[in-house]
């Protein structure tokens, strides 16, 4: 069984109030070599408020992990 890390594509919590409409998608990884070859990881999206591109914000192997940073993330938001 490979490793998955939690990736998180930002430096520091004040840049989420830049974002609105978080959300987790599932997202089907395949890596030829490794065993399993197949992976799912979850990512975070949201849309960023300035042009409306919706971006990924973290990347996590468990879906309940990506719940609970989505749910920190709009609280975080929130109250920025």
């Amino acid at each position: 069984m490979a490793t998955e890390t939690h990736l998180i594509y930002f430096s520091e919590a004040a840049q989420l109030r830049e974002y609105n409409g978080f959300a987790v998608e599932p997202s089907f990884q395949t890596r030829p070599g490794q065993i399993p070859s197949s992976v799912t990881l979850y990512t975070v999206v949201a849309l960023r408020n300035t042009t409306g591109q919706r971006e990924v914000l973290a990347e996590f192997p468990l879906e309940l992990h990506a719940e609970i940073f989505r749910d920190m993330a709009k609280a975080t938001a929130r109250a920025l």
